[in-house]
């Protein structure tokens, strides 16, 4: 069920009531579960918009209507091609990236030199251009679209917790993996107490120790029927399964890109000083459009989720949406992909598990207040963001 103040297409992702659990600490974990989502959804679309912001050092507000954009070609797709959803979402991700790199060569790079105040504006103006041609194209109204979720996954509140516990331990143990290849591959000692931290081997054997811990207490769970709890508290839909995962694949093959390619190095390297990337010859221009290109392909992704996950698309999205990629981005500070990604899983949860704890009606009307109060309260106590490298590089030196 949908919360009538945040209607179907409106935002990253509708509140949704939890049915019949019996328990609590079923009802928290459901929260846990939907925030999940709710963060994976947020992560896709923050990350390509923290893709720009680093590399071209401003802000993309257009990067909310393109997420839209892509959402609307998916639903089109969908309902008037009968198109498999998967395949529909692919070529929506590749027609957003053509259409950022031609936005990016042909309006943001003739007024870079003005500076960053001009950038802004002028990707003010393109959101507006977007909107009014989706207005004119598609009309104000909502477009629904309707997609079998499949049969839900059923836990006990044990056998999640453990399965939440085994595929962090995964992530991080890959995250770990990725890292350290990267510092290897570019053949420089890590910056920082935390990067010393997470670059030591005894920190690799925790993940791994705590991977294999979870894998072994949740076959004892299975095995034993949810360790005695209820068996069947908790369902996870596959949809809802895969608009989890798949964004957090993705970022960490992004990360992947960045630190193991020659690309990617250049990407990096483009965005930590452009002037001297292209005089030690990398070609800023190429990287710039492969930015353009991931960071709009990622709005997609995440515009085909918002659009499957809320039962359709509204045209007035795009300005609830790039708030929310706003708030997220500013909230893990610069300098760091999986810093980007952690904070907007770490605001969907906090969105949704409030709800748990916020009188009245319809408690999911506040879950933007949340947001905004925990983006306020990081903003006074550590105003860099939570994940932010650029402090930790600037203490090194």
């Amino acid at each position: 069920m949908v919360d009538p103040a945040c209607p179907a297409g409106s935002t990253i992702l509708p509140y949704f009531t939890l049915g019949n659990s019996s328990t609590e600490s079923a009802k928290s974990v459901q929260n846990l579960i939907f925030g999940l989502t709710t963060g994976g959804v947020l992560a896709a679309a923050t990350v390509g918009f923290a893709l720009i912001r680093q590399t071209e050092n401003f802000l993309n507000i257009a990067h909310g209507y393109v997420l839209v954009l892509g959402a609307y070609l998916v639903v089109y797709f969908v309902r008037e091609l009968n198109f498999n959803i998967f395949l529909a979402g692919i070529i929506s991700m590749f027609a957003m990236g053509i259409l950022g790199v031609i936005m990016g060569a042909g309006i943001f790079r003739p007024v870079a030199k003005q500076g960053g105040n001009v950038l802004l504006f002028t990707s003010i103006g393109m959101a507006f251009i977007i909107y009014g041609a989706i207005i004119a194209i598609f009309n104000t109204q909502l477009i629904p679209l309707s997609i079998n979720p499949g049969k839900p996954f059923r836990f006990s509140v044990p056998e999640f917790v453990l399965l939440l516990c085994l595929i962090g331990g995964v992530s991080a143990s890959v995250a770990w993996s990725i890292s350290d290849r990267s510092r290897k591959a570019e053949h420089r000692e890590a910056v920082g107490q935390w990067e010393k931290l997470w670059s030591e081997q005894r920190t690799c054997w925790a993940f791994y120790l705590i991977t294999l811990t979870s894998l072994s207490l949740f076959i004892v769970a299975v095995a034993t029927n949810g360790l005695g709890a209820k068996p069947d508290s908790l369902r996870i839909s596959p949809s809802d399964l895969i608009m989890t995962t798949l964004p957090l694949a993705s970022i960490l093959g992004l990360r992947s890109f960045l630190g193991l390619t020659r690309l990617g190095r250049w990407m990096r390297a483009a965005a930590s000083n452009p002037s001297l990337a292209s005089v030690r010859g990398i070609p800023v221009r190429t990287v710039s459009s492969v930015v353009w290109f991931i960071s709009s392909a990622l709005a997609a992704m995440a515009g085909t989720m918002i659009a499957i996950r809320s039962g359709g698309i509204l045209s007035t999205a795009g300005w609830a949406n790039i708030l929310m990629i706003l708030s997220a981005s500013v909230l893990g500070g610069t300098g760091s992909i999986l810093g980007t990604m952690a904070a907007a899983l770490l605001l969907g949860i906090v969105m949704d598990m409030s709800i748990l704890w916020i009188p009245g009606s319809w408690p999911g009307s506040y879950r933007l207040i949340v947001a905004f109060a925990a983006l306020i309260l990081v903003l006074v106590f550590k105003p860099e963001g939570l994940f932010s490298t650029r402090r930790r590089a600037e203490q090194a030196l």
